[in-house]
């Protein structure tokens, strides 16, 4: 079925998912915003989103595929001017900010290494060493630049985009054990020096957050409180004592599962993960639906940024991960990491959309 350029061959059972669950985060924040604001703002920036996803699915596959170098370029150079002209926040020089609304670049830097890294990879077995120079080469400016902002974060969702990715491409065993092994040792004898102290403690604190209940630690042990005191069905909505009474530091953004944790317990928690659940068992499904290689890439890209995102963010909460500041796609408040969110899911639907358009032309 088609109206005009527009065919209507969607999985709308993704898109359901998609808006359960930012509904369901919206229904989060409205208890763990500081401000109604905040809610109001994120409202917006869903309003926004959905235009950008709409207007997107307007373009064929291929113009957005003749258009890959274009905003790789421009996400690269965005990059660079944001460590120039960009907003400091918390420590890092990571934003654009435009009236109310924050711009953070390396959220749709994201985007762009997906699909040049698609592109970069679809006639490319990863079979010797040299196979992985150009992906590396595309991989790297973004990856780099993020890191000098400083979005450690940002820049561990980059590499899990490109390990996802190299994954699905196949990559051989025997290279998986010596990136593994270098990854190993790279870390304490070149990553570890160069962390600035407080980075460190995040980490340290992610083993043993009672080292600095009071500094490093005070925001897991926090979290966990509030999530082990939730119980089965929590204490009710607006009624959690850890978030309502300032104890939860970033619990609009970083530490929102805690919230829902404490107020709707494991029932409340369980359901959003279900959800999560069938929003990732959609995307496995699309993939395997897909005849091309590139477009299969461009949906584990798409796969593998919000997972990554989903497992931190709830592992930090639970004590489980160091904090690194990534949000929970979806329900944390974010404007630009909403955006980011629902254009990935606007060209994963394209790319399905358009997965016959060469046979059937």
């Amino acid at each position: 079925m088609s109206v005009g350029r527009l065919r209507l061959d969607y999985d709308w059972g993704l898109w359901a998912l998609a808006l359960g669950l930012v509904f369901f985060g919206l229904f989060v924040l409205s208890s763990a915003a500081p401000a109604p604001s905040f809610l109001a703002r994120q409202g917006l920036w869903l309003g926004i989103a959905l235009v950008g996803a709409a207007a997107l699915q307007l373009l064929e596959k291929q113009t957005v595929y003749r258009l890959v170098w274009v905003l790789y370029g421009l996400s690269v150079a965005l990059l660079l001017l944001v460590l120039i002209f960009g907003r400091e926040i918390n420590g890092a020089r990571a934003w654009f900010i435009v009236g109310p609304l924050r711009f953070q670049p390396s959220e749709f830097a994201k985007l762009a290494l997906i699909l040049a890294l698609a592109r970069g990879l679809v006639n490319r077995p990863l079979q010797r060493l040299s196979d992985y120079i150009v992906p590396l080469l595309i991989a790297l400016p973004p990856i780099g630049l993020t890191v000098l902002e400083p979005d450690l974060g940002g820049a561990m969702v980059m590499t899990a985009i490109v390990a996802g990715m190299f994954f699905a491409r196949g990559l051989p065993l025997k290279h998986l054990i010596s990136a593994f092994l270098a990854a190993a040792a790279l870390f304490p004898t070149v990553i570890w020096p160069q962390l600035r102290p407080y980075q460190k403690e995040r980490i340290l604190s992610a083993f043993d957050p009672t080292r600095d209940p009071l500094g490093s630690g005070f925001q897991v042990l926090q979290s966990m409180i509030a999530i082990g005191s939730g119980g089965f069905s929590g204490k009710g909505y607006h009624q959690g004592t850890q978030s309502q009474l300032g104890f939860i530091p970033f619990r609009h953004t970083d530490f929102i599962f805690s919230v829902l944790g404490e107020e709707m317990g494991f029932v409340g928690a369980t359901g959003l993960l279900l959800l999560y659940a069938l929003f990732f068992w959609r995307l496995v499904s699309l993939a395997l639906d897909l005849p091309h290689l590139g477009d299969r890439l461009v949906v584990v890209g798409a796969f593998s940024m919000i997972a990554f995102q989903v497992l931190v963010n709830i592992g930090v909460t639970l004590g489980l991960a160091p904090a690194t500041g990534i949000t929970l796609p979806f329900v944390s408040y974010g404007g630009t990491s909403l955006l980011t969110v629902f254009l990935a899911i606007a060209l994963v639907q394209l790319v399905y959309r358009d997965r016959l358009r060469e046979f059937l032309a």
